[in-house]
């Protein structure tokens, strides 16, 4: 099994919404967002998918997020923009660009600050 990894960072605000009516503060994060993906068999050229292609698509999926309120973007405006929410959308939504009968797209960690992140697993 093998596993390749790519991370990008995006600063952007977003404000928790804590019950009805209750919402936290708004605030921002240089959000670290890391792709992991998986393969048994490595293609042609020895690789599990070019670290570029990887890059290319992670930062083309967030690229709008950049120096943005999420609340007020798709799907934010509806889900509570958590880490583990954000994780979860990058996850599926690059899943649906690069999973293949090779690779597959198998985790996406997103940290707010050095000390605090969560991990979606597909």
């Amino acid at each position: 099994m093998y596993e390749i990894s790519q991370e990008t960072v995006i600063a952007a605000a977003h404000q928790l919404r804590l019950a009805p009516g209750e919402g936290e503060r708004l605030h921002g994060h240089n959000w670290r967002i890391k792709a992991v993906i998986r393969c048994e068999q490595l293609d042609s050229r020895g690789m599990v998918l070019d670290f570029n292609d990887l890059g290319r698509e992670l930062r083309a999926f967030v690229e709008p997020w950049e120096h943005v309120f999420l609340n007020e973007l798709e799907p934010w405006n509806d889900v509570n923009p958590t880490a583990e929410n954000i994780a979860r959308v990058v996850a599926e939504e690059l899943g649906k660009k690069l999973d293949d009968a090779r690779v597959r797209v198998v985790r996406v960690e997103v940290w707010e600050t050095d000390t605090c992140g969560a991990t979606f697993y597909r």
